[in-house]
């Protein structure tokens, strides 16, 4: 048991593995619950610092904590399965959060709109409006109606060309609004001919690879 819980720490964080040493703010908790069940799922080990080094928690008021930030503060409420390990004489949670089925899960905010994220690398990165609108999109009885065939075919044109494009970008070059760029851009993610990029300080589309 302790060569397992070892083996997880020393990957060190990333995809699907975050460290939380405690468990102060349950929303902040709800933010790595919410990012894992929006992308492919992962691990939550909590008594642990971003260093690896163990510090243990406090079992009763870390579990309360940790099911409020999945059943309230995650919007809908996040699946999630729970263990405890013993490692010299500290404990350490391991939350297990698959992927979730009712995209997308937000978490709630005080006195403003809840906010989605997703995980990117070893960051828990706020979702991009398009992103939204793609689940949108696949939640949708009705399909995808595809409408403005020519402003798409111009921005494919453009990417052929150039390796990426930001949201903005096409609002400026095409002098479109940001509602019907926000659709357009949905539309070809949905349909699996755009990715998006998620950078530190920006979002990127970009044509996606054909190998893919």
């Amino acid at each position: 048991m302790a060569h397992y819980l070892q083996t997880l720490i020393s990957q060190g964080e990333h995809q699907h593995l975050d460290f939380k040493f405690e468990i102060s703010d349950a929303r902040k908790i709800a933010k790595s619950f919410v990012a894992f069940a929006n992308t492919e799922g992962g691990k939550l080990l909590i008594g642990v610092k971003d260093n690896g080094m163990i510090t243990g928690v406090q079992t009763e008021e870390e579990l309360y904590m940790a099911e409020a930030a999945a059943s309230y503060y995650c919007t809908p409420p996040v699946a999630y399965s729970l263990r405890k390990w013993e490692r010299d004489g500290k404990t350490v949670l391991e939350a297990d959060i698959p992927e979730g089925a009712e995209k997308p899960y937000y978490v709630k905010q005080k006195n403003r709109p809840p906010e989605a994220y997703i995980r990117v690398a070893d960051e828990n990165i706020k979702v991009c409006s398009v992103q939204l609108t793609v689940w949108k999109k696949q939640k949708s009885p009705l399909g995808l109606y595809i409408a403005d065939a020519g402003e798409k075919s111009r921005v494919l044109a453009y990417l052929e060309e150039h390796r990426c494009i930001t949201f903005n970008a096409v609002c400026k070059i095409w002098m479109m609004s940001r509602k019907k760029a926000e659709q357009l851009l949905a539309d070809l993610v949905y349909l699996n001919i755009l990715e998006i990029e998620y950078q530190h300080d920006r979002v990127l589309f970009r044509m996606k690879s054909r190998a893919q």
